[in-house]
C-alpha cells in the first residue's frame, strides 16, 4: 500500500494515494474502540496523519473548532472533534451522509490545510476561516 506523505509547511500538505475515502469529520466514522489510539498516533492529530490498525486517516483542523461547514460543491460537514478529513473507506464505520461524503481519488492526491483556515481534498475546498459559511452547533442544543 503507498503511503500518505506530510510535506513542508506554509500550508500543510499532504499527497494522499488513490482510493475511496469517506470526507468529514473522522469522529463519526472511526471505529470507537479505535478513537482514543488514533488520536495518540498522531499527537491528537497535531501531526496530520494518524495510524490505526493498518489504516492511515487524515485529520485537518478547522480554523474555528466545532461546527458545521460548507464545501465549494454546498453539501455541508458537521463538525465535533475540530477536524476535517478522510477515512479509509474499508475502515470507515457508520458512514451517515449527513455528516460525511464519498470522495474517490484515481491518483495521488493533494490535500492541505492553509494558514486561512482553508481545506482542500483534491478539487474540494472547505472554508473553515473568516469568509467560511459556518453555523454553531452550539446554538443547536
Amino acid at each position: 500500500m503507498t503511503q500518505m506523505q506530510v510535506l513542508p509547511p506554509e500550508t500543510i500538505k499532504v499527497i494522499v494515494p488513490p482510493g475511496k475515502y469517506v470526507l468529514g469529520d473522522p469522529c463519526y466514522v472511526v471505529p470507537q474502540e479505535d478513537w482514543q489510539p488514533l488520536l495518540e498516533s498522531c499527537d491528537y492529530f497535531n501531526l496530520p496523519v494518524g495510524l490505526c490498525k493498518g489504516f492511515q486517516v487524515l485529520g485537518f483542523s478547522t480554523k474555528y473548532g466545532d461546527g458545521t461547514y460548507a464545501d465549494n460543491k454546498r453539501r455541508h460537514y458537521p463538525v465535533d472533534a475540530g477536524l476535517i478529513g478522510l477515512v479509509p473507506w474499508a475502515y470507515a464505520e457508520n458512514v451517515n451522509p449527513e455528516y460525511s461524503h464519498i470522495v474517490e481519488f484515481s491518483f495521488n492526491t493533494v490535500c492541505s490545510r492553509n494558514t486561512d483556515g482553508t481545506l482542500t481534498f483534491g478539487a474540494i475546498s472547505i472554508e473553515t476561516g473568516d469568509d467560511a459559511s459556518f453555523e454553531d452547533n452550539e446554538d443547536e442544543e
